[in-house]
């Protein structure tokens, strides 16, 4: 009972969390901050709106796995995958473990500024918290897979019940 109350709570964190992410990638600010800054500071075009509306499918797709309880290790899996991706961006010189406030940064990419521009700007930065969303989803994808391979193995592998001794 137990297993089952542990994954559908972290299910349904993770599925929230993802859902959250992939809405804010759909609807949210346009150009997208985190991967308007990398496009800039990459050169690479592809980054916004192309990979944003790929990393958003990809997390609506996790969440929906996570949501159904068969596939819900598959779902954490994705969603894995994809906050490791925005771990690594965050450690990257594209992006940084701190990225200027979101809105501001919109803003600035908007108006067409360069990296080099954005960076004179001295915008306040996020101090970390977008990183440490991905780091959030990422542990909650973990420990979510972990119950759930451990789910799975108690299923296929179930405790043998005691021989009754004998006393004759």
């Amino acid at each position: 009972m137990m297993d089952r109350v542990l994954s559908w709570s972290f299910g349904l964190a993770l599925a929230g969390l993802l859902l959250a992410m992939s809405f804010q990638k759909f609807f949210g600010l346009d150009p997208n901050p985190v991967f308007g800054l990398i496009a800039a500071k990459s050169g690479i075009g592809l980054f916004e709106p192309g990979l944003r509306y790929v990393t958003a499918v990809l997390e609506l797709v996790a969440a929906g796995l996570v949501l159904w309880p068969a596939m819900r290790q598959r779902g954490a899996m994705l969603g894995l995958a994809v906050a490791l991706g925005a771990i690594v961006f965050h450690l990257s010189p594209w992006l940084g473990w701190q990225i200027p406030k979101p809105g501001p940064l919109s803003q600035a990419l908007a108006q067409g500024m360069t990296a080099a521009q954005i960076d004179a700007l001295n915008l306040p930065t996020d101090k970390g918290a977008m990183f440490l969303l991905a780091v959030a989803i990422a542990a909650l994808a973990g420990l979510s897979i972990l119950i759930e391979r451990r789910n799975l193995f108690t299923q296929t592998h179930p405790a043998s019940k005691p021989e009754r001794a004998s006393f004759a």
